[in-house]
């Protein structure tokens, strides 16, 4: 029973923070970088180093808030779940797991590589700045950020179940599975047209799945409270 209210009390924390790390790495990181130091829309490496900045790395330091949460939040709730569910919530935690590595790759490569490249530019570093900046919506990192939040909607679609006790939980469960298959299809349009990301639709999607993200790291915290309170039984 300790070790079962602990799992809920860590996965609470975790919630929170991944809550904390969609609001801050979205909303509030891109609204100070565009109020501050925008980068313009791409057109050369040359063009990404004269116009970098520091504040743009921003959201991509929230960011690493964002995937631990939820990296976290997915491997508690393998902890808490009946066993009937088990098999399914360790492939979620394995997805999970896929998921935080492309993602920090990727954002490692957002606060640290990228701008040293900009920060030092020689036209040498041109090539490489075009592969891994994500001002370029060509990048490599592109690829990384979406089939990395592909694997997590795997992973949300997984461990849904785990949430079944009432019908608080049973909506927070539809939810997970929404993001699973909302993610899985943004992840495969990508793999056929990059471009689509830069576009009115690509920018519709992007609020509507930061919303949706943020909600159900909350109302999983909730849900997590509520059974620290009422005890471990339901």
């Amino acid at each position: 029973m300790p070790t079962l209210a602990s799992d809920y009390r860590f996965g609470f924390h975790a919630a929170l923070i991944a809550a904390a790390g969609v609001l801050l790495s979205g909303p509030v990181g891109l609204a100070l970088v565009l109020m501050t130091h925008p980068q313009p829309p791409w057109e050369s490496a040359e063009g990404f180093a004269r116009n970098y900045h520091a504040v743009q790395t921003l959201p991509y330091w929230l960011g690493f808030l964002l995937v631990g949460g939820w990296l976290a939040l997915i491997v508690a709730l393998h902890r808490v779940a009946e066993d009937h569910h088990k098999a399914r919530t360790q492939t979620a935690a394995a997805f999970a797991t896929v998921f935080a590595a492309l993602i920090f790759l990727n954002y490692v490569l957002q606060t640290t590589f990228v701008p040293a490249l900009a920060r030092n530019y020689q036209p040498g570093f041109a090539s490489t700045i075009t592969a891994l900046s994500m001002a370029n919506p060509m990048s490599l990192a592109w690829g990384l950020e979406m089939w990395g939040y592909g694997f997590l909607g795997v992973a949300t679609w997984l461990v849904a179940p785990v949430f079944s006790r009432n019908r608080f939980e049973r909506v927070l469960a539809t939810l997970f599975i929404a993001n699973g298959i909302a993610s899985i299809l943004t992840a495969i349009l990508t793999a056929l047209d990059m471009t689509w990301l830069m576009t009115l639709p690509g920018l519709i999607a992007y609020v509507v799945w930061n919303i949706l993200v943020f909600i159900m790291a909350g109302m999983a915290a909730v849900a997590l409270q509520r059974r620290m309170r009422r005890g471990i039984n339901p």
